[in-house]
């Protein structure tokens, strides 16, 4: 079965001033020297300067299972938990704990549980030291493997170890050999657990990378964290001593982002990502070349059938995403004044609120008035971006921004680091985005459509992986066009699965459009993302949701745009604010 999730793409050349570290850190033995009872990996997966997510793995060596547990711990600075999943948490100062939850209470003799969580701080993230497990310290466990580019994968295979396999990336600063590089992305960067770091083969098909795990592990899972440059046609393949191989997987319409491949009865010690074709001009390139033996944890968030684009998405926003799958006519207007001026008119609020990041590339920044927003009104955020040119001109100016789209110095990339940025902070104050950057993609309007289908949808993906290199994980990745009436067909526009989670359309709402929507991603759910008027329930297509524009515009839509608003409230379909949910409890 293979799961696609895809949370990375950016283009070749771009690099990344984000560092993340990754270590297995435990305790040291109690006063009295006993047998350790337990073991603990602290690995920090991702850390964007002023928080981080980590994922904790403790392992039982004891003889006997552990049903109920708690492991305690002291921060060592100025850090505190916020999101975290598997597992339920409490914090005084710098002393934390976090405890079992209903499903992973027992951990059985030599097996093991993960939870993961996301933190900030002030200053430095130094690690903890120690842990106690149901206030029993934990042992010593040496950290194994150091990262190379360099290894003979040929010899003696290893014969695997007994017991349950461990859990975590195995490959992570494992032995690494490629076909080829492009110097200087060596194959051992992408084994280093850094995300802003990539291997890049050269120019040319077939290519392989390949790894040493050290032993001979089942093969659960393995992902590929494509750059832009991706495999179209690869295989997975496997051996025990770096000379036969056997196939577990074989693709040959690969579309970058993140593949998460799981093998059904596999194992190896040396695991091979085989390429024969190309999807880009470019060579093959990896941000991370991951092994488990052990399937990593599912963050946390209900399962409605549709996985968020980013991996890492937290709960609110798996919570909001099915929210709106499972919902139609919630509605929503566009600024904070305008929806005041729906409640005056009808008695009702809007459930969804559209601020706009237009100003803030020029120097006007309203993030804390949104958290403010968000938290007194509790209802749903969403922000469109009338970016304007980053070469000088507004968002319809021309604009030639493909140079600008692997330098990392530029003022494109400026932009959108900032405006990440602003949505993270939402994020660490407890708020989802439904973000809508580069609308209205197949009008011709605005410049990020004026290059053509390929430049905008790698814009996007620049775009989403800034997002990513900046921890922004509480975004609903919005695309949005014309369903009908335009040149060029809104799928043709799309930048794939992996990259997006509601596919919408402004102005039009009819069922036609609802259709045409829909098909452009039968696993995505549809909006209408700006419209002139609010939807009726009694005769327009069930849209999950649709935002109004502006009211300075009502009088010109030839619409009574207000008496529709009235009859649109007057419909107990119709979702307001007073209906959604308690958002701060997902």
């Amino acid at each position: 079965m293979r799961h696609r999730v895809r949370p990375r793409a950016v283009l070749a050349g771009a690099t990344a001033a984000v560092t993340v570290l990754a270590a297995a850190l435990v305790t040291m033995p109690s006063a009295q020297a006993a047998a350790p009872v337990c073991d603990v990996g602290y690995q920090i997966t991702n850390d964007w300067g002023s928080g981080a997510t980590t994922t904790v793995t403790v392992t039982n060596l004891s003889g006997a299972a552990v049903n109920g547990w708690t492991l305690a711990w002291t921060f060592p600075g100025d850090q505190t938990i916020g999101d975290i999943w598997n597992a339920t948490k409490t914090q005084s100062g710098s002393a934390a704990t976090a405890g079992n939850v209903s499903w992973n209470a027992g951990i059985p003799a030599g097996g093991s549980v993960s939870f993961g969580f996301n933190l900030s701080y002030r200053g430095s993230n130094p690690t903890p030291t120690a842990f106690t497990l149901n206030g029993t310290a934990c042992g010593d466990t040496p950290p194994t493997g150091t990262p190379t580019s360099t290894p003979s994968p040929t010899g003696t295979p290893t014969p695997g170890p007994t017991g349950n396999p461990p859990a975590g990336n195995l490959a992570l600063g494992r032995p690494v050999t490629a076909s080829s590089t492009e110097s200087p992305h060596s194959a051992g960067l992408a084994v280093d657990g850094n995300g802003g770091t990539r291997w890049s083969s050269l120019y040319a098909d077939p290519q392989s990378i390949q790894v040493d795990l050290g032993a001979t592990y089942p093969i659960a899972l393995v992902r590929l964290r494509w750059e832009a440059a991706y495999g179209r046609a690869y295989q997975i393949q496997v051996s025990t001593d770096g000379v036969t191989w056997t196939s577990v997987h074989s693709t040959t319409t690969g579309d970058g982002g993140t593949d998460d491949i799981a093998p059904t009865s596999a194992t190896g010690r040396y695991v091979r990502m085989s390429g024969t074709a190309r999807g880009t001009t470019w060579g093959y390139s990896l941000y991370e070349f991951e092994v488990y033996a052990v399937r990593p944890p599912t963050p946390p968030g209900p399962d409605c059938g549709q996985s968020p684009a980013d991996p890492n998405a937290n709960s609110k926003v798996r919570h909001l995403i099915c929210y709106l799958r499972t919902h139609s006519y919630v509605s929503g207007q566009t600024d904070l004044p305008d929806a005041d001026k729906v409640q005056q008119l009808t008695g009702r609020y809007p459930a969804m609120v559209a601020f706009d990041f237009m100003e803030y590339t020029r120097g006007t920044i309203q993030t804390q008035q949104v958290i403010d927003w968000a938290r007194t009104r509790k209802g749903i955020v969403a922000f469109q971006w009338h970016w304007y040119c980053p070469r000088g001109g507004n968002y319809s100016a021309p604009c030639d921004f493909v140079p600008d789209l692997s330098n990392p110095s530029s003022k494109l990339y400026q932009d959108i680091d900032l405006v990440v940025r602003e949505i993270r902070k939402m994020g660490d104050a407890g708020v989802p985005v439904l973000f809508r950057p580069l609308h209205e993609a197949n009008n011709n309007y605005m410049w990020w459509a004026k290059k053509g289908q390929d430049a905008y949808q790698q814009l996007w993906r620049l775009i989403y992986q800034r997002a990513q290199l900046a921890g922004a994980h509480n975004i609903v990745w919005v695309f949005n066009g014309m369903a009908s009436g335009q040149g060029t067909s809104l799928a043709s526009w799309y930048p794939g699965d992996g990259y997006v989670d509601l596919v919408t359309s402004d102005y039009f709402q009819s069922w036609s459009d609802f259709a045409t929507t829909k098909a452009v991603s039968s696993a995505k759910t549809t909006g209408v993302a700006e419209t002139f008027s609010p939807l009726n329930p009694a005769t327009d297509a069930p849209w999950p949701y649709f935002v109004v524009w502006a009211s300075r515009d009502w009088a010109g839509s030839g619409r009574d745009v207000a008496g529709l608003w009235r009859t649109a409230m007057a419909d107990p379909r119709t979702i307001s604010i007073d209906q959604l949910p308690d958002m701060t409890a997902w």
